[in-house]
C-alpha cells in the first residue's frame, strides 16, 4: 500500500512569509493551500464554531484539501473541577468535568460542512496529561465514539500509562475496537508526558503524525495553553527518524497526515516541507536501488 501523504501546520492564520501584503483574512486559507494539503484546525479546541463559519473554510479552500480538527477541549476533559490541581497525582475522574451530551451534538453539527464536502481528515482527540489509562478511561473513549458515530477520530494521549508495555496491547485493542486512530506524536523527551511514539495504526483510513517540538521548558506551559505552539525549529537530524516513520505508516494506512505544530509557524511549514522532500527522496532511492542509503 502506498498512502496519500499530506503535510501541513497548526493553523493557517499566523503564517507571514507566504502571504502577500494586504492579504485579506478570507484569502489566507486559499493561499495556504498552495503550500500545504492539510491543516490542523486547532481553534475548535477553544470553542465550537457555528456550521456557517466552517462552511466558509470549505468555500475558501480548494477541492481535495483536508482539515484535521482538534476537538473542543471540554470534550477531551480539559475542563477541570474547581480547585482541582492536575499536578497532584489524582485520577482524571477527580480532576476533569465530564461534558454534557449536547456538546457532542454541537461538534457534530459544526463539522457537518467538512464531512459533507469530503474535507474532514479526522477529529483529533487531544487528551490532557491527567487522563490516565484504565477502565474508566476506556469507558470514556467508548462514550466519545458512541456520541460521534459518523466522524473519523484519532486519539493523542499525554499520559504515558496508555503506552507503557503493560498497557500497550490493551490500548491498541481498545482503539481498534472503537475504530479510533492513533496520533503518532513527537513531544519533548525530558517531560513527564513523554513516551515512545506508537508507530502503528489502529484504523485503515488515516494515520496522523503530530510534531510538537523538543522544547521541554516551553512544553510545560501547555498545561495552561494546550494548543499554543511551542517554540522550536526542527533540525534535519531531529526530523530524520520521522521520515522512516512516515514511510512505515504509509504501508499501513490509506493516508498519512504530518502536522508540524511548532512556532514560528513559517518555520513549521518549512519543517513540514523538509519531511515531505526527505520522504519522497527515500521513496525514489528505494525504487531505484532497492534500498535507502
Amino acid at each position: 500500500m502506498t498512502a496519500v501523504r499530506r503535510y501541513g501546520t497548526r493553523g493557517w492564520q499566523r503564517l507571514k512569509e507566504i502571504y502577500p501584503p494586504r492579504t485579506r483574512p478570507n484569502e489566507m486559507l486559499g493561499i495556504y493551500a498552495e503550500h500545504a494539503s492539510v491543516v490542523e484546525a486547532e481553534n475548535v479546541f477553544s470553542g465550537i464554531p457555528k456550521a456557517k463559519r466552517v462552511q466558509e473554510w470549505v468555500d475558501h479552500s480548494p477541492d481535495g484539501f483536508k482539515f484535521d480538527v482538534v476537538a473542543f477541549g471540554g470534550l477531551t476533559l480539559y475542563q477541570r473541577r474547581p480547585g482541582a490541581d492536575p499536578r497532584r497525582k489524582k485520577s482524571w475522574t477527580e480532576i476533569a468535568v465530564e461534558p454534557p451530551g449536547v456538546l457532542f451534538e454541537d461538534l457534530r453539527e459544526s463539522l457537518e460542512p467538512l464531512r459533507a464536502a469530503g474535507r474532514l481528515g479526522t477529529v483529533i482527540l487531544q487528551f490532557p496529561p491527567w487522563f490516565e489509562a484504565g477502565t474508566a478511561g476506556r469507558e470514556y473513549l467508548g462514550r466519545v465514539r458512541e456520541a460521534l458515530p459518523d466522524l473519523p477520530l484519532a486519539a493523542e494521549f499525554r499520559h504515558p500509562t496508555w503506552q507503557v508495555p503493560v498497557n500497550q496491547e490493551t490500548t491498541l485493542e481498545t482503539l481498534i475496537e472503537l475504530e479510533i486512530g492513533t496520533v503518532v506524536v513527537d513531544l519533548p523527551s525530558e517531560t513527564d508526558e513523554w513516551y515512545p511514539p506508537f508507530d502503528m495504526t489502529t484504523v485503515d483510513d488515516l494515520a496522523v503524525v503530530r510534531l510538537h517540538g523538543q522544547n521541554a521548558e516551553a512544553w510545560a506551559r501547555t498545561l495552561q495553553s494546550p494548543v499554543e505552539p511551542v517554540a522550536h525549529s526542527y533540525s534535519d537530524v531531529e526530523l530524520a527518524p520521522w521520515v522512516s516513520r512516515v514511510r512505515a505508516l504509509s504501508e499501513e494506512a490509506a493516508e498519512v497526515h504530518v502536522l508540524v505544530g511548532t512556532a514560528p509557524p513559517d518555520a513549521a511549514l518549512a519543517s513540514a516541507n523538509s519531511v515531505a522532500g526527505a520522504v519522497d527522496a527515500a521513496d525514489e532511492a528505494e525504487a531505484r536501488w532497492g534500498y535507502v542509503p
